[in-house]
Formats: structure tokens, C-alpha cells, sequence
């Protein structure tokens, strides 16, 4: 799209109205000299909520959330955007899509049944057949056995754990696995969330499926909702219930990858009512920023040592009301406030990363994502 560094061009997907929305469908943005917005067309899709590119082709694939289904486009003109083939069905509110470089496949995670599936493509990029079921999540603090490793008086007794069951499966309702998004790890293997079951799940990508390798298992509670890899091989994922931001690194006895750190995302504490979003690395790659919805703030902090130690440094108002997601764009930070129907540029401070300098914000119906074009 005749995309510089200087002006470089935006998608941004947003609920339409089949799902309370106001967006409309896909949109194509153009970054100005300033760092500042506009709108060059939009293209009609159904609540297209997450997007992502062929590594390769120019082909736009969406998470169409409220109809459970995938969908891939094509460019129609100049600048619009055409469906590429039928729909196929992920699964229910579909939330996050990613493609990966040298793998002829599309990953999907569903929040509403916690489905982790593959779609394959053809050369063209289309979709090439059926999804690919990923292994069903298991709640792994439902079990007593695990509970009881975090109480101080459980021990190893076989009574004391027959009895906690017992209280357990009285006291605690089960709970959905919520799969949220998907990484690329640096070894090849796939990190995948589940907000739902406190997991980060780590696959290996065989052909078109994906095989369950292990399994990071988070405090119960937190929610790890998105992640992003650092250059250091570090993976950094931000927590939606508690709003940390954990650091995962890999053992390299068993080639597990494990919890390393863990800190507060803001800088300023958290809020009652605030949750985690969207976590980004800096083109400095010093810096994360964090969207934090509720109190409506962004968060920044920097990354230390060998990458695997990261501390808050400051937060800001996010220029408008709940900061769905977000996008490093050189020394641009833009904020998709999703309930303000607006996008918020910002300038980042060249030595600190903080958006300290809002340079203004543009009209944009229930906006949820935002990719480089």
C-alpha cells in the first residue's frame, strides 16, 4: 500500500452493530508526518474484533467474534477490502487470530469455549480446509492436590487432601476456559492463554495441528490475557483479572518454559474494577506498554538485565474510555478506546517510552484492534 516509515498505513477492526457496535467492518488508516490519524476507507465485515496479515501474501485475516467464525479478505481497489473465500467456523466468540512465518496455517482462540484451533492454507493463503481442534483445557486448579500445595497446614497427608476434595468440590464451581491469544516463541513452539483456567499453554506446530507440549500454570486468579516476546527470548504476558505483567523464560534442563518474575503492571497501583488488555513492546524494545481498562490508563515499564526483570515506570490517561488495544508505531503510541468510539495518538518520550504528549484522537465506531497494514 505504498506503506513508509514515516506514513505508514493502519487496519483497524471494531464491533459492528450485530454485536451492539458501532464500527464499520474493517478500516484502513493513514499515520501522518505528526503521528496523528485519518481515515482513508472502510470495508464491511462482521465485528472483525482481532486481525492479522499473511506473513507474506496481502491477505487480511479477522476473528469475526460474533458470528464464531474466521474470515479472510483480499484487496478490492485501491484501498478497500474484498472476502477471500467462505467463512470457517473457530468457535464461540472467536477473540484473537495469528498467522506464523514459514507455516501454512492460521491460528484461532476462542474465548466463549476456550477452542485453540488450526486452519490451514493454501499457497494462495486461502483457507485450505476444516479447523484443527487443539487438546481441550483442564482446569488445573480444580484439583485438590493442587490447592493443597498452596495451603501451609495441607501437607502431605492423604487424609487432609481426601478431605479438601471433598471441600473443594463443594465449595468451588467449576470454571470456562477462556483461550484469549497465541504467540510465536523463539525455539518455533506456540504460547497460547487462557484467561479462564490461569494457563499459558505451550504447543508445538506439527503440520497444520497443534500438539500440547506442556503447561505454565499461573496463580489462580490473575487471567493472562495477551503476551509479547521480547528479543531477549523472554515472553512477557499481562494478566487481565490481576494486572501484572509476568515474565516467562525457558529452562534449559527440561526445555520447559517457566514463571520468572511477576510485577504490577501501573506504576500508580491498581484500581478496584481495573483489568489487564493489550501488552506491546517499544521499537526502543526497552520498554512495554500496558492498556489498563477501568481506571482508563496506559502503563509503561521498563524492561532490565538480560530481559527477563521489568519494573512500572509511569502511567497516563489513556484519551479516552476503556483501551481495548493498542499500537507501537515508531515513536507513536495509538490507543483504541473502544466505549469512546476513538483512537488516541500519542508521542512517545524519546527517552523514557511514557505517551507523555496526546497529539489528538480520531472518530471510530467501538474500534478493538489495530494492526500495521
Amino acid at each position: 500500500m505504498g506503506v513508509s516509515d514515516d506514513n505508514p498505513y493502519l487496519l483497524l477492526g471494531s464491533y459492528t452493530s450485530e454485536a451492539d457496535g458501532t464500527g464499520a467492518g474493517i478500516s484502513l488508516l493513514r499515520q501522518d508526518e505528526a503521528g496523528t490519524l485519518r481515515l482513508v476507507q472502510s470495508s464491511e465485515a462482521q465485528s472483525p474484533s482481532f486481525l492479522t496479515l499473511h506473513p507474506t501474501l496481502p491477505i487480511v485475516y479477522a476473528a469475526s467474534e460474533s458470528i464464531g467464525a474466521v474470515e479472510a479478505f483480499k484487496r478490492s481497489g485501491e484501498f478497500g477490502l474484498a472476502p477471500f473465500g467462505k467463512p470457517i467456523e473457530a468457535g464461540d466468540s472467536v477473540c484473537h487470530v495469528a498467522t506464523v512465518p514459514g507455516a501454512d496455517v492460521l491460528i484461532a482462540s476462542c474465548y466463549g469455549d476456550g477452542r485453540v484451533v488450526t486452519v490451514p492454507l493454501a499457497e494462495n493463503a486461502a483457507f485450505a480446509g476444516d479447523p484443527r481442534l487443539g487438546e481441550a483445557s483442564v482446569d488445573p486448579w480444580a484439583s485438590p492436590t493442587a490447592l493443597a500445595a498452596e495451603s501451609a497446614d495441607a501437607g502431605e497427608d492423604a487424609l487432609t487432601l481426601l478431605a479438601l476434595e471433598a471441600a473443594v468440590g463443594e465449595a468451588l464451581p467449576s470454571r470456562p476456559s477462556r483461550a484469549h491469544a497465541s504467540a510465536l516463541l523463539p525455539d518455533g513452539r506456540i504460547a497460547t492463554t487462557d484467561l479462564g483456567h490461569d494457563t499459558v499453554r505451550i504447543w508445538q506446530l506439527r503440520g497444520s495441528r497443534l500438539v500440547l507440549d506442556h503447561t505454565v500454570v499461573f496463580p489462580r486468579g490473575t487471567g493472562p490475557r495477551h503476551l509479547v516476546v521480547h528479543p531477549s527470548g523472554h515472553l512477557h504476558v499481562i494478566t487481565e483479572y490481576s494486572v501484572e505483567v509476568f515474565t516467562l523464560g525457558v529452562d534449559g534442563t527440561d526445555g520447559h518454559w517457566h514463571i520468572l518474575a511477576a510485577t504490577v503492571a501501573t506504576s500508580e497501583g491498581v484500581s478496584e474494577g481495573d483489568t489487564g488488555a493489550e501488552i506491546s513492546l517499544a521499537a526502543s524494545r526497552e520498554q512495554l506498554h500496558v492498556g489498563v481498562r477501568g481506571s482508563d490508563r496506559i502503563a509503561t515499564l521498563r524492561v532490565t538485565g538480560d530481559g527477563s526483570r521489568v519494573e512500572a515506570v509511569a502511567d497516563v490517561e489513556c484519551g479516552g474510555t476503556m483501551p481495548r488495544h493498542h499500537r507501537e508505531s515508531g515513536r507513536f503510541l495509538h490507543v483504541a478506546n473502544q466505549l469512546s468510539n476513538s483512537i488516541a495518538s500519542f508521542r512517545l518520550d524519546e527517552r523514557t517510552g511514557v505517551p507523555t504528549t496526546l497529539l489528538g484522537t480520531l472518530d471510530a465506531g467501538s474500534p478493538t484492534c489495530l494492526i500495521l497494514a
